[in-house]
């Protein structure tokens, strides 16, 4: 019983470590231009409401993406229809993102 719990108590605070992982969230552009099959969206660190730090670009009907910020830096990858995804920049890093 002892251990059962210890690793129930494991579990649970291995599951809150792991949910610090998601703070990047996406959402459609409203002021991107819808062309073709491909929506603008943009994507931002949570709480961060600082423009230069959002990325803004596009998705096509398959999940690929491509955005760029004001500095210059771009990222790519996939998102699948529910939203989540992992998109990559030019160094190496990885974002795992989420709706809003």
């Amino acid at each position: 019983m002892k251990y059962s719990i210890c690793v129930l108590a494991l579990f649970v605070m291995a599951s809150s470590a792991f949910a610090w992982n998601d703070e990047y969230e996406i959402n459609t552009d409203p002021f991107a231009p819808r062309i073709g099959s491909s929506v603008g969206i943009e994507m931002r660190r949570r709480y961060d409401y600082d423009p230069a730090n959002k990325y803004r670009g596009e998705i096509d009907s398959y999940g690929s993406v491509r955005m760029r910020n004001l500095n210059g830096d771009i990222l790519r990858g996939h998102i699948d229809n529910d939203g989540y995804g992992r998109l990559y920049d030019l160094n190496g890093n990885s974002y795992r993102v989420k709706p809003r």
